[in-house]
């Protein structure tokens, strides 16, 4: 395997270009937002699923909501969600300084077969020293992701922000996690009227299969977002809640029509939640211009994407048992891992039903019987 790194610039955003053989990885200097990222690279058919805004080409001044600058792929949250309300006199912006303030590249090497990229970052708001913390696996269509956090005291939310396209209108999507524990809406209107914004489901509701989650509206009462693309001109939220096994959890986005099947793993100790957000040209304010058209798998511990106050304070999710938020201590590292995979689908290949997981590998089986097997290092996670 041969590893490299560079400086570079990829739609106006500053940052560092990563070539790691089969994968090849943009990530941002400002917010260290990882993406475009291309599986399979070198191949006749590379892969890359992860969202890139519309606006960045413009040159749009966002500089007053960095986030939105460049935002795309992936990016760690610390704390996760809007954070409108101040705690003790503190506040951040929307998903922390994690995903809105400058990194630095501080590694870069191979060992045993894996490439190995690492950056820093310093908080401001709250004391924080935060390593992001890449792994490229020889042989495998894999991103290995780890947070470390020292240096911070208290409660806060925390998670992965994953920003997949959305399918075109002619294509399908098949999104899947399995079997989970509890599905929620947010208690709280998520897309305001008020700031151009519209949401289809109902806010507050408990559901137990993805099929079926209640909306605002009588006809239709209910919406299966597990098919895409959704109902166009809205944006929404909701969690499905997993408790701890001895396998990781995982979520699935299979693009038929692409080719390729997205998936995420996670330890659900450290991330009980997998958010979904939708937006389907559901936002119309700048610089969303009813144009963004997206699909995030989030792996978060948070209450929703209210923010820090609301995460760390009693709640609807804390009452009915779940962990929104983690208890970080300065001299106590506080590490949060994460896989990002894709592997190659047919184009019979449907919503996935099950995940089984065997030493070096997972196997994804749909809903009529097709499987396809990925090699990857699920111990990375346990």
């Amino acid at each position: 395997m041969k590893a490299t790194i560079k400086r570079s610039e990829n739609h106006n955003a500053a940052g560092w270009q990563l070539n790691a053989g089969d994968i090849e990885l943009f990530i941002t200097e400002l917010g260290g937002q990882h993406a475009p990222v291309t599986f399979f690279a070198g191949s006749d058919k590379p892969i890359q699923p992860y969202f890139l805004n519309l606006w960045q080409d413009e040159k749009a001044d966002l500089s007053s909501i960095p986030l939105l600058q460049y935002l795309r792929g992936d990016f760690f949250c610390l704390p996760f969600g809007g954070n409108a309300d101040p705690v003790d006199g503190a506040q951040y912006q929307c998903h922390g300084e994690t995903s809105a303030c400058n990194w630095k590249q501080t590694k870069a090497s191979e060992e045993d077969g894996k490439a190995i990229f690492e950056f820093e970052l310093d908080g401001k708001i709250r004391p924080a020293h935060v390593v992001k913390h890449f792994e490229m696996h020889e042989g495998q269509s894999v991103l290995y992701v780890k947070h470390t956090v020292t240096g911070l005291d208290g409660k806060m939310p925390y998670g992965h922000h994953t920003i997949l396209r959305m399918p075109e209108p002619s294509e399908k999507m098949y999104f899947s996690c399995g079997k989970f524990d509890l599905g929620m809406t947010p208690t709280s209107l998520f897309s305001n009227p008020e700031g151009w914004e519209y949401q289809y489901l109902a806010s507050g509701a408990v559901f137990d299969k993805v099929e079926a989650i209640p909306t605002i509206f009588k006809k239709p009462d209910t919406c299966d977002f597990s098919t895409y693309p959704t109902p166009v001109g809205y944006a929404d939220l909701f969690a499905l809640l997993k408790k701890p096994a001895d396998k990781p959890a995982w979520a699935c986005a299979a693009y038929p029509d692409n080719g390729y099947l997205y998936y995420s793993l996670k330890n659900a100790d450290e991330l009980p939640s997998t958010t979904i957000w939708v937006s389907n040209s559901g936002r119309y304010e700048f610089p969303w211009n009813g144009l963004a058209r997206c699909f995030a798998i989030e792996e978060t511990c948070s209450y929703f994407a209210d923010g820090w106050k609301p995460s760390i304070e009693e709640n609807e999710l804390t009452k009915k048992g779940w962990k929104t938020c983690g208890t970080f201590q300065a001299d106590k590292p506080f590490t949060v891992r994460h896989i990002q995979g894709v592997v190659r689908i047919p184009a019979n290949f449907g919503k996935v039903k099950s995940a089984d997981f065997a030493k070096g590998q997972v196997t994804f089986t749909d809903e009529a019987g097709n499987a396809v097997t990925a090699k990857v290092d699920w111990d990375y996670l346990v």
